[in-house]
């Protein structure tokens, strides 16, 4: 079938009609070039779809809002942690008013009270936890939200903060959709 009209799909040898996407003219043989053949090439829009831009019909979980707070609060558990052993004192005073609530871990607190490089590290992953955490609220940066899950498990946290920070790392690998794509 010969087309007149302006159409992307004809062939430019003999204007045959071809189908849409058609490399080769059905009719002569001859290359059909596409116009979008000389555009640099490009993400797929649907990789490139965020949740915010999917149809209403698509639900977005609370997954991601929940792991962002576990592992939040595994990166400030893991900062009082810190400052408990390294303020032995203070810690002391807090937690006997709390120890139903806290494993005692007092091996660990002796090792964070002779070795106070290890207790700032720790304090230090608490607070990359927290900082990162922010790409799991706001969905930007799925291997950030990954790194804050990393980070809440290194600071260790009363040993349960590390539960609630594995928790929120296994949410966040499981919801890797709903993260903004890095589209280049």
């Amino acid at each position: 079938m010969r087309t007149t009209a302006n159409n992307p799909n004809a062939c430019p040898a003999c204007g045959w009609d071809a189908e849409k996407g058609a490399v080769v003219c059905p009719s002569c043989g001859s290359k059909i070039h596409h116009e979008h053949e000389h555009e640099p090439e490009m993400t797929r829009a649907e990789e490139c779809e965020h949740w915010s831009e999917i149809p209403t019909h698509s639900v977005r979980t609370a997954k991601v809002g929940v792991a962002g707070i576990l592992i939040l609060l595994a990166g400030f558990l893991g900062i009082t942690h810190a400052l408990f052993s390294v303020l032995p004192e203070t810690g002391e005073d807090v937690l006997s008013a709390y120890e139903s609530f806290f494993p005692s871990g007092e091996a660990l607190d002796e090792v964070l009270q002779s070795n106070q490089i290890l207790a700032a590290v720790m304090m230090l992953f608490g607070v990359l936890a927290v900082a990162f955490s922010m790409f799991a609220f706001n969905r930007s940066r799925f291997n950030g939200a990954l790194a804050a899950g990393v980070f809440g498990i290194a600071s260790i946290g009363f040993l349960f903060g590390a539960f609630f920070a594995i928790v929120g790392l296994l949410l966040i690998a499981t919801s890797k959709r709903e993260f903004l794509p890095e589209c280049r």
